[in-house]
């Protein structure tokens, strides 16, 4: 019998089938609950015996899906409170050098072998696998493997009707495997993050299925009423027979179908274009803008795959229409345009958390964090996350992402050589010069990365926030491997463009990255990001860059650093919460500080000057990008959260309490922005939104030590869209050793509404550098401004009234109006939200402004919104203390 007339009885069949009517159950659920893990040494048994029945229960720990083996045993409460002063440290690493079960029943009702399919979708597991469905075996840790690899598992025949059990045997990554790190910005856990750290899904569908959806949308820049939409899926065969399905896809009100042949197990990409469906022609579309530019819209594709009028499975993808576009500039800097339109990237490096656990509370306050902090991008590097979950929010939020590989792999001693040994080992290959391209590849090691690109690009293209993949951090993939990486984004994702590195490199085969990564990673001074024209400076793009250490409030300190070790601050307790290497000790912040503001004296005095610190080390970082564009294009602030609790890198700390970094930030990010330039001592204002600005009143007060008034102008003032302009000089600020206070602020016409204000301390002895002399990873000082005489400022005593209204089942508002009744200046209040007088800070914690100051005579009005589940006194209480309050206040 030739092929044609099997292919012809195989439709025969497919449609008799069809005409039967045979319902399937489609869905598809998560398994995150009802798990147990064990080591595998302790409960001695084998997986059939495991499938049946739970061995020696009381070595079986609780767990939730997705974390890793530690975070399970942490979470039950089996190593206790690991970030207090040095326990992470004292967790051996014996019991995790073996394997350990994962073990999971689920339910299972009224299972059709026959006509359904049953699929466990595996999105992440470090670092090898075996699994078993009621006791048989489904995959095998010979396939299984790879921390960034995703995988099926046809569990079909091995699932039945009613409980089911699959049993997960999971191994810990060895020398020269490519798993997540944290490199030198935290301690590396005992288990190296072994566990399953993404979702294990459960998909049940017909005989034929539908996966790994794709729209692809299209516009012109220069008319951004219409777009298309180009959509395509895989389509999966798992019968002997031929199938002719429908496939119907739905968008909000359009609908268009097309019918598909599918050999016996044939998968295969099908695909609608707007050449062959026209409703893929959208008209004035709803554009995806990122965040201060505009609404990020999102629309629901839904496709549903039918045999007759069966449904045997739907998939709904989430997608926003949008255009990235890069170029390099004549100064070959790389920039970025959504849209036609150029955005500075104004961003910060993502962390998740040390033990990988999925937080989703945690995740969405953190984003909203960045939203309010007026930042419009993040960086993610290493871990990705544990699901989609983060990515939508950044959707939802006008996140722009930089996604890619972490630096974990690029060098020799963070790739695992510091784990045991195995015969052979010593032969691996090792460096082939990290300067260039970093580690040595085998042929397989370079297969299992391209495989990585191609999963990871397959899970979450359909992102409108994802704005580039970048294939290297501190080096860049050899040749053979980005045309690999290339050949990938060409057949999976072409909306985005490649990246080839975040440091400065050229390709042999796509030029140059135009990035830069020099610097700095410790302190330096306002000045610097205005001042430098080599290093760091707010010129280029600069992809990982920060001034350091950010000391967090007090409460937060006595969360990680015993009693006995809270003072002084130069201990081996305070540098263990710092970061590893070069980044042990925050001598060099300590250093500053001290000299620039007078040496603390006790804790509380340390903590406060930390915030004065924060805020005034981190604005003008991003102040400088934001006047300096376009020849400025992007900056990444060198981190944005941490993974555990320390003392470096944060806007925010790993509890979510905001530094003064955090508000520093949020004024320096304000979308219309009026900025003081510590190198000229010039006064820009900045609209970096779509819209034109007409009669911007433009205002300036400055007052000296004792609150004397030097100066008070205003100008009216128009600013079109992405604009800079500078309005004038400071007047002088004369004197030895004085000090000045700078108020600025932009506001209507009649000076009735403030639309951006921003307050500067100034001293006559300035910072200055030692250009001479250069680390990589900062520029050390010769002259430290003297902020002294803030230690003797008049005392002053405001008034304070607060008052609470509801804004939704979940959320408060509380409003604090701040007087200032004498004629001295109140200067940088910190309000801190409490649960009761004597309770606890709250967090997360949304302020729209704090550690500010109070004019003469002023008033200033601030709000602060929270979750209801947080405030467990019923009453909140609000703390205020300031540099120069008469004493603290609580109300």
């Amino acid at each position: 019998m030739n092929k044609r007339w099997c292919l012809l009885l195989g439709l025969l069949g497919s449609y008799l089938m069809m005409s039967c009517g045979t319902k399937v159950k489609v869905e598809e659920r998560t398994l995150s609950d009802n798990w147990t893990i064990a080591s595998t040494k302790e409960t001695n048994t084998d997986a059939k015996t495991l499938s049946t029945q739970l061995i020696n229960p009381g070595k079986w720990v609780k767990a939730t899906v997705p974390t890793t083996v530690l975070g399970a045993l942490v979470e039950a409460g089996v190593y206790k409170d690991p970030f207090m002063g040095k326990n992470l440290e004292s967790i051996p690493r014996a019991p995790f050098e073996n394997s350990w079960w994962f073990r999971n029943t689920f339910q299972i009702e009224d299972l059709n072998a026959k006509e359904e399919q049953l699929t466990l979708l595996i999105d992440g597991v470090n670092y090898r696998a075996n699994f078993w469905l009621n006791g048989v075996q489904v995959a095998s840790q010979d396939t299984l493997f790879g921390a960034f690899r995703q995988f099926e598992a046809d569990i079909t025949k091995a699932a039945r009707s009613g409980e089911n059990v699959l049993l997960i045997e999971v191994f810990p990554p060895q020398v020269r495997d490519f798993y997540m790190g944290f490199v030198d910005w935290a301690p590396t856990p005992p288990d190296h993050y072994m566990g399953i750290y993404r979702d294990i899904r459960l998909k049940r569908s017909g005989k034929v299925s539908i996966n790994a959806t794709f729209v692809a949308p299209d516009l012109d820049p220069k008319d951004l009423k219409q777009a298309s939409l180009t959509i395509s899926t895989e389509l999966t065969n798992h019968s002997d027979v031929s199938k002719i399905v429908e496939v119907t896809g739905y968008i909000e009100s359009l609908e268009f179908k097309k019918t598909f042949t599918l050999a016996p197990n044939e998968r295969k990409e099908v695909r609608f274009t707007p050449a062959d469906t026209k409703e893929l022609l959208i008209k004035n579309p709803r554009l995806w803008w990122p965040n201060g530019l505009g609404d990020p819209e999102l629309y629901t594709l839904n496709l549903e795959v039918r045999e007759n009028t069966n449904l045997l499975d739907k998939q709904s993808t989430r997608f926003g229409i949008r255009k990235i576009e890069t170029y390099l500039n004549d100064k070959n800097v790389r920039g970025y345009k959504v849209n036609g339109r150029e955005v500075l990237i104004k961003s910060a490096g993502w962390v998740d958390d040390l033990f990988l656990r999925y937080m989703p509370e945690k995740d969405a306050a953190q984003i909203r964090y960045v939203k309010e902090m007026n930042l419009n991008s993040l960086r993610f590097e290493g871990v990705w996350g544990n699901n989609h979950h983060i990515y939508d929010l950044c959707d939802e939020n006008g996140i722009l992402l930089m996604v890619g590989w972490s630096c974990q792999w690029e060098w020799p001693d963070y790739l695992g050589m510091e784990l045991k040994m195995k015969p052979g080992d010593e032969n691996l290959p090792i460096n082939e010069g990290v300067d260039l391209y970093a580690v040595k590849l085998t042929p397989d090691e370079e297969t299992l990365l391209s495989n990585y690109l191609r999963d990871q690009v397959k899970w979450l293209r359909n992102h409108p926030s994802i704005f580039t993949w970048a294939g290297g951090s501190d080096a860049m993939p050899k040749p053979s491997l980005e045309k690999r990486y290339q050949a990938t984004l060409k057949q999976y994702d072409p909306t985005r463009p490649f990246l080839v590195s975040s440091g400065d490199f050229t390709s042999e085969l796509t030029g140059k990255s135009g990035m830069k990564m020099n610097g700095p990673y410790e302190y330096v001074p306002p000045v610097y990001w205005f001042e430098d024209k080599k290093l760091g400076g707010a010129f280029g793009f600069n992809s990982e860059t920060g001034p350091g250490p950010q000391i967090p409030p007090i409460g937060s300190i006595r969360k990680m650093i015993p009693e006995a070790d809270l003072w002084p601050p130069d201990n081996k307790m305070w540098n263990y919460h710092s970061g590893r290497k070069d980044f042990n000790t925050m001598g060099v912040y300590l250093n500053a500080l001290n000299k620039r503001y007078g040496t603390p004296k006790n804790l509380e005095e340390l903590a406060l000057k930390s915030q004065l610190m924060n805020y005034e080390a981190i604005r003008p970082m991003f102040e400088a990008f934001v006047i300096n564009r376009p020849v400025a294009t992007g900056v990444v602030q060198w981190m944005l959260n941490s993974p555990w609790p320390e003392f470096y890198w944060q806007l925010y700390d790993y509890y979510l309490m905001p530094t003064g970094a955090y508000y520093g930030t949020k004024k320096a990010a304000q979308p219309l922005n009026i900025i003081y330039n510590y190198h000229d001592n010039g006064i820009y204002i900045s609209n970096d939104t779509q819209e034109e600005w007409k009669n911007l009143r433009v205002l300036i007060r400055a007052f000296d030590k004792n609150s004397k008034e030097i100066a008070d102008e205003t100008e009216l003032l128009n600013l079109g869209p992405n604009t800079i302009k500078k309005w004038k000089n400071l007047p002088e600020l004369k004197g030895k050793n004085e000090i000045y206070f700078v108020d600025l602020a932009l506001m209507d016409i009649d000076g009735e509404q403030e639309y951006a204000n921003n307050f500067y301390w100034l001293a006559t002895q300035k910072d200055q550098l030692d250009w001479s002399k250069y680390f990589w990873f900062y520029t050390p000082q010769k002259q430290y401004a003297d902020f002294s005489g803030l230690n003797t400022l008049p005392k002053v005593e405001i008034k304070a009234e607060k008052s609470i209204k509801e804004i939704s089942k979940d959320e408060y508002e509380l409003s604090l109006l701040l007087r200032n009744t004498s004629d001295k200046l109140a200067f940088f209040v910190e309000a801190e939200l409490a649960d009761g007088a004597n309770g606890a800070a709250i967090t997360p914690v949304f302020w729209s402004d704090n550690y500010v100051s109070i004019l003469p005579n002023d008033v200033k009005e601030i709000k602060v919104r929270y979750f209801k589940k947080d405030l467990k006194s019923g009453t909140p209480a609000i703390r205020i203390q300031g540099y120069n309050l008469l004493k603290p206040m609580t109300l």
